[in-house]
């Protein structure tokens, strides 16, 4: 978990806006954070699509809001929950004479496996294989084993994500209550009446 801190003198313009335009320091806080939390989400799963071409829902089915900011609780959590790496059809593979190409990596180029087909298993119709890799190892040419690319989970751990996270984070956040002193600076002086 990563702790984020509030700018001392950030703050105490809020309260002091806050107080003016007769609202509650905690709630507009909580309202920040959630926003922050919100964009934090978005951002860790437009991270990991600029690394590996791994398609949109599959990275956004792992990332969560855990637990929302309230006046009572000034924190939130947004967790990545780790998964089980993806067949190849997330990869776009491609069967061709000599085996299946894909490709993970959104800087290279598509890598091959030779000998390698695409399910479902001969023999066997499971139609959620379909589209998967496939390839016989042992001398026996058995057993068939599914190739695998990476999880969203891994990508984030091993590109070691979360440390350039922070100061995104931060960044957010003082944006964030900025736009809520000026909203209660606009309360007070009654322009606005939310």
């Amino acid at each position: 978990m990563i702790a984020i801190e509030i700018n001392r003198g950030q703050l105490k313009r809020l309260a002091d806006a806050v107080s003016a335009s007769g609202k509650k320091l905690p709630k507009e806080i909580a309202g920040a954070i959630n926003q922050v939390s919100k964009k934090t989400k978005l951002e860790m799963g437009r991270d990991i699509r600029k690394k590996v071409a791994i398609p949109k829902d599959e990275v956004e089915k792992p990332l969560s809001i855990r637990a929302a900011a309230t006046e009572g609780n000034l924190s939130a959590v947004v967790s990545l929950k780790e998964t089980k790496r993806l067949g190849l059809r997330h990869f776009g593979a491609r069967q061709d004479k000599r085996g299946v190409s894909y490709k993970i990596d959104k800087q290279g180029g598509r890598k091959r496996v030779n000998s390698g087909f695409q399910g479902p298993r001969p023999g066997v119709m499971r139609m959620k294989w379909k589209g998967n890799a496939f390839k016989r190892v042992g001398s026996s040419r058995l057993p068939i084993v599914q190739l695998k690319g990476v999880s969203a989970y891994g990508t984030y751990k091993k590109n070691e994500m979360a440390g350039p996270q922070v100061k995104t984070i931060e960044d957010e956040l003082s944006k964030q209550l900025e736009r809520r002193i000026k909203l209660n600076v606009l309360r007070a002086s009654g322009l606005v009446t939310t």
